[in-house]
Formats: structure tokens, C-alpha cells, sequence
């Protein structure tokens, strides 16, 4: 479960960062829009999501994992940004809030 977790609050935070990005934002919404928060957004999910990650597994394996979840939700955002980005509106705001209420459960 903390696994979902972390992967779920790194994705989101990856998703939000590439859409702070012109091109991606131009591929998600047909025109820009302003990215300053969604980069500060982004950055403040990737430090919220490596709280559940040391909270499961210690502070050495938990950054650990916790870069391993990043590398993951790096690949699985840049895979969807390239074959399919217009559902990137919904599924990263769905995820985000998923991994926040289980993390909450937990």
C-alpha cells in the first residue's frame, strides 16, 4: 500500500511539473497557460511524496525507494505525455487525490 502510495503522489508530482513545461501544455490544453504554479505545485509534491516513503521504510531506504518511485513516475508520465496527453488533464489530479486519501487511511 505505501508503494501505491508514493508512486501515486510521484506521478502526480511529475505530471505537474511537465505541464508547467509550453510544449507540454500546448499537447494537454491546445494553448499555454500559466506554469508557475504548476511548477511549485510539482516541486512541492515531489518533497510531500517522500514523507510516506520514510515513514514506511526508514530514512535510508525510504530515499531510496522513494528515487526509485521517481524514476518510475518519470517514465509512466513521459510515456503517457507522448501517446496519449489529453487525458493528463484528469488522471494526474485523480492520482494525486487517490494517493493523499490512502495516505491519510493509512
Amino acid at each position: 500500500m505505501n508503494a501505491l502510495i508514493v508512486f501515486a503522489l510521484s506521478y502526480a508530482a511529475m505530471a505537474a511539473v511537465s505541464l508547467s513545461m509550453e510544449r507540454h501544455q500546448q499537447q494537454v490544453a491546445g494553448r499555454p497557460f500559466a506554469g508557475m504554479a504548476l511548477r511549485l505545485g510539482g516541486w512541492v509534491l515531489l518533497a510531500v511524496s517522500l514523507a510516506p516513503a520514510i515513514a514506511a521504510w526508514g530514512t535510508s531506504v525510504g530515499i531510496l525507494a522513494w528515487l526509485g518511485f521517481l524514476t518510475f513516475a518519470a517514465l509512466a508520465t513521459g510515456l503517457q505525455m507522448t501517446y496519449a496527453p489529453r487525458p493528463v488533464r484528469w488522471t494526474a489530479p485523480t492520482v494525486a487525490l487517490l494517493g493523499a486519501m490512502a495516505w491519510m487511511l493509512a
